[in-house]
């Protein structure tokens, strides 16, 4: 499913004014490359979309900045104050000591008045505000970073990374790095990182990161970065069909419907996505044609049976 444009469209707006308000000073060419738009397109944001703030065109470089000292604290503007209310919402979902911070920089106003409530099951990440912080510095900053990364295995590996995202990803917080050994873009669980170290001086924007990189937000479903994104066919039947017809989720494309059952497509980038699936609903879903991940799950069943005997 394909981001609606909207959405990425204020995602990048919400980005430029964001940058602007902390005395940022925006490079045209810059945002063209990391939003993957042309130059026209951001051209268009900051002289009519953001027409009514005070921005300026700096004549040495060519660069936006707002005018003077001016920063953002508020506005009678009805659709400005929702936008607001909404950030402020969403942001005491990711840590609560966020929350003061957010209610003086965008309204200073009480968060008693806010009219919506959100429940977005995000993890706290509290405990590990230090590395928030150094990882979204370095991200903004584009900063070469290196770190010590624990496995599911409890093994340490060392990674030297170009920093371009931290995600939250089915309400885990990861840092979406390019890895300078393998070349290849990955995602690292944020408290599997340790020992970070920044390196002087910053790496270029590479644009075929970047397309990887908005080709992976249009379809944000799985944290597994690293691996190839494949394709398998499932049967689904039972209670899983009146479920998941309900509730589809972005890894799954309905190709046809019968009366006994759907067939459904599933995008996945590691194995252990679809068998997840498959174990939650047994026994009515199906893989149809991929016998190594079908031969994977009745392994992993005969040993949990054998077990499950064992304990009884």
């Amino acid at each position: 499913m394909a981001k609606p444009e909207y959405d990425k469209a204020m995602y990048r707006l919400t980005t430029m004014i964001c940058r602007l308000n902390i005395g940022e000073a925006l490079d045209v060419k810059e945002l063209a490359a990391e939003f993957g738009v042309s130059l026209r397109t951001i051209q268009k944001d900051l002289n009519e979309r953001l027409s009514h703030l005070p921005i300026e065109r700096r004549e040495e470089d060519g660069c936006y900045h707002f005018i003077g000292d001016y920063r953002l604290r508020g506005t009678s503007e009805p659709d400005a104050i929702l936008v607001a209310d909404l950030i402020t919402a969403m942001i005491r979902n990711v840590d609560a000591g966020y929350t003061r911070i957010a209610d003086n920089f965008l309204k200073g106003r009480s968060f008693s008045t806010s009219c919506f409530l959100f429940h977005l099951n995000l993890e706290d990440i509290s405990a590990c505000g230090a590395l928030f912080r150094l990882l979204n510095q370095a991200v903004a900053l584009r900063q070469q970073i290196s770190f010590s990364y624990r496995n599911n295995k409890g093994e340490s590996k060392e990674y030297t990374v170009h920093p371009y995202r931290l995600a939250n990803l089915k309400g885990f917080w990861y840092l979406l790095a390019y890895d300078l050994k393998s070349g290849r873009l990955k995602s690292f669980y944020l408290k599997k990182i340790s020992a970070p170290i920044i390196h002087p001086g910053n790496f270029q924007i590479d644009a075929e990161v970047m397309a990887e990189l908005e080709n992976f937000s249009a379809v944000i479903f799985s944290p597994w970065v690293s691996e190839d994104c494949r394709t398998v066919k499932l049967k689904v039947g039972g209670l899983a069909r009146l479920y998941l017809e309900r509730n589809l989720p972005a890894a799954l494309q309905i190709d046809h419907e019968h009366d006994e059952a759907l067939l459904v497509s599933m995008t996945y980038f590691a194995e252990a996505e679809v068998l997840a699936l498959v174990k939650q609903w047994l026994p009515d879903i199906v893989i149809l044609d991929n016998q190594d991940l079908a031969e994977k799950l009745k392994n992993e069943l005969e040993v949990y049976c054998r077990q499950a005997v064992s304990a009884s």
